[in-house]
């Protein structure tokens, strides 16, 4: 079954809309959710592989929208019959081939797993942020240095800090995301509380090539310039990122950062 999870930093909770791009189905609506949510298709009618289009929140008189790109196919839908095909045939036979028959079950068996085969996994995020020594996770350089929790324990490596960031968000500076890092994308790095690095967190699978030794980022108009270091680590839920400081000294002022090829 194919389904997609969706997380907010900023709020619980929530009414949701669902467009599909498929003009053959219409808008649906999602009712009240509650984050972290899972949107399940055939919970509203909808075929397993119709996951493509805007989902549309209203949150505490804020609206935003975020679009899926499809995760599923028709693969399935289409094999499906092929299989059944086949089975009538094997039944057909039962008669004079007990040894067909005893096979079935393990074929039916087959059958049930194959849902999962085809479900695609959900699109990790880009985040960036400006946090550290006056808050938790109390350190100006989050590769190096000890990191607290928001529960006061130490981290044991940066995956738990990174995640207590998320799971946490009201104990951490603010806290940005991006769906992907291309040729000219622009976001605001957050000001800080006190003077800070600045970081970016990008999933392996964004296919960007290595920040450190190619110049790619330029902060408040200044010629691109590359990370000036960078921590490779997995998240709980299997990916695996790349965090990079930027090459500045520690600063407490936002800044704009521009992504260049």
């Amino acid at each position: 079954m194919a389904t997609v999870l969706f997380t907010s930093n900023n709020y619980s909770s929530g009414t949701a809309v669902f467009t599909p791009s498929d003009s053959n189905y219409t808008e649906t609506n999602l009712g009240s959710i509650a984050f972290p949510y899972t949107f399940d298709p055939t919970q509203f009618g909808l075929p397993q592989d119709i996951i493509e289009g805007n989902f549309v929140f209203t949150t505490s008189g804020c609206v935003f929208t975020k679009t899926v790109a499809r995760l599923a196919t028709t693969t399935l839908a289409t094999t499906q019959p092929t299989s059944a095909t086949t089975q009538a045939t094997a039944a057909t036979t039962q008669p004079t081939n007990a040894t067909a028959a005893t096979t079935q079950p393990t074929n039916a068996t087959a059958a049930t797993t194959q849902p999962t085969t085809t479900e695609a996994p959900v699109s990790e995020e880009i985040y960036y942020f400006h946090l550290g020594a006056d808050g938790y996770p109390y350190a100006q350089d989050l590769i190096n240095e000890e990191l607290f929790k928001s529960d006061n324990s130490i981290a044991t490596n940066y995956t738990e800090s990174f995640e207590d960031m998320l799971d946490n968000p009201s104990k951490y500076e603010p806290v940005g995301t991006l769906p992907a890092l291309e040729n000219k994308t622009m976001f605001t790095m957050p000001a800080s509380v006190t003077s800070n690095f600045y970081w970016i967190a990008v999933p392996v699978t964004a296919g960007l090539p290595d920040l450190t030794e190619e110049p790619h980022l330029e902060l408040d108009g200044a010629p691109a310039d590359v990370a000036k270091a960078k921590l490779e680590f997995t998240r709980k839920t299997g990916a695996e990122y790349i965090l990079y400081q930027m090459n500045t000294i520690p600063l407490n002022k936002q800044a704009d950062v521009k992504y260049v090829n």
